[in-house]
């Protein structure tokens, strides 16, 4: 599972409270933009995608 942001779905008005929930840190958000995931960082755990209330991170 690769896991991504689908920007047209996040309000990007807010601090992503996904970036929180990462076990890794895989997750940051550059002021309110839409979170980039570090696929390096990033084990597959799939807690960003359940936490994510808008549906915009999502498995590829």
């Amino acid at each position: 599972m690769n896991v991504k942001v689908e920007p047209h779905r996040c309000p990007q008005n807010h601090p992503c409270p996904v970036v929180r929930v990462c076990p890794t840190g895989a997750i940051r958000q550059r002021g309110y933009a839409a979170p980039e995931i570090d696929k390096a960082k990033c084990i597959n755990c799939g807690r960003c995608i359940r936490y994510c209330g808008f549906g915009a991170i999502r498995s590829a």
